[in-house]
């Protein structure tokens, strides 16, 4: 996943275009993957909500 949001704000740095929730999300993923790499994808959303409930 981390892979493909950096494939894909390549494109859109490329194109001259922004994409401010793709750089978020980019963000949010790759801080989320340095921490927890043994965890599928998805489980940013699990973490997400956890924090949002704390």
């Amino acid at each position: 996943m981390n892979k493909d949001l950096g494939l894909a704000m390549d494109a859109v740095a490329a194109t001259g275009a922004t994409a401010p929730l793709g750089s978020h999300a980019a963000d949010i993923y790759a801080k989320f993957a340095a921490d927890h790499a043994d965890l599928d994808f998805s489980a940013v959303i699990h973490t997400l909500r956890a924090r949002a409930d704390a």
